[in-house]
């Protein structure tokens, strides 16, 4: 993955993870024009030493290169739906994804409903269940903070590792579109909640190298080229 593309794909974001600072709207932004930065404030130096690490996340990405998989399936005498494969931005379209999801559910009539797995996807999906009017019991092997989702960096990053480029169909990009908007609604209703879930924050990447070139001991790029769908939701502030 090219630097370029990893400075693109986390701007300043929604986070349901991690403590941020609060956006503060400016005079500009009160006049109709959409910074997308707040003003500037003086930099502190970056103690940036081995011995102030306190972790590392190392979690497996459930990437598909033609992106989730959403849809029913008989199995074995059970009505199933496939809910899963959502890369890099599980957290970022998780509710829209679940209010995708949410009619195949209702199209087996049954009110009581199970969830296997108590991730991102599987919380949220089980909460849009639950706001239907189901009955949901979930089943899993780990709870929270146990879980991969826990491990993840949990900023607004609706298209990351998501599709690759070849599977990206205008008809896929569309439903991409609907998913993040209603997903990026859902996160802004939880702005201001108490133990503040959701937070606007700054983020800033550094280097002494320009970030559209790759590191001297960078290792050949394996991965596929990724879907670019930020531009169908620049107007999301």
């Amino acid at each position: 993955m090219q630097r370029r593309q990893l400075l693109q794909s986390i701007p300043v974001a929604l986070s349901a993870l991690s403590p941020f600072t609060a956006f503060t709207a400016t005079a500009e932004e009160a006049q109709g024009a959409r910074p997308p930065f707040r003003a500037n404030t003086p930099l502190a130096r970056v103690r940036a030493e081995p011995e102030r690490l306190i972790d590392f996340a190392v979690c497996t990405r459930p990437f598909r290169p033609q992106g989730p998989r959403i849809e029913a399936q008989q199995l074995h005498g059970k009505y199933v739906v496939h809910h899963y494969g959502h890369g890099g931005s599980g957290w970022s379209l998780s509710w829209g994804s679940a209010k995708r999801a949410l009619p195949l559910i209702l199209a087996s009539r049954d009110r009581h409903i199970a969830i296997i797995g108590c991730g991102a996807i599987g919380l949220t999906t089980a909460r849009v269940a639950q706001r239907a009017g189901l009955r949901v019991r979930i089943y899993c092997k780990d709870r929270p903070p146990e879980v991969r989702s826990s491990a993840a960096t949990g900023v607004w990053s609706p298209d990351s590792r998501l599709y690759t480029a070849a599977n990206a169909t205008p008809a896929v990009a569309a439903e991409w579109e609907s998913m993040s908007r209603a997903s990026f609604k859902t996160w802004q209703s939880m702005l201001g909640l108490p133990g503040e879930p959701v937070e606007w924050h700054d983020g800033y990447y550094l280097s002494d190298i320009p970030f559209d070139q790759e590191l001297p001991d960078t290792q050949p790029d394996e991965e596929p080229e990724y879907a670019e769908l930020e531009d169908r939701i620049r107007d999301l502030r």
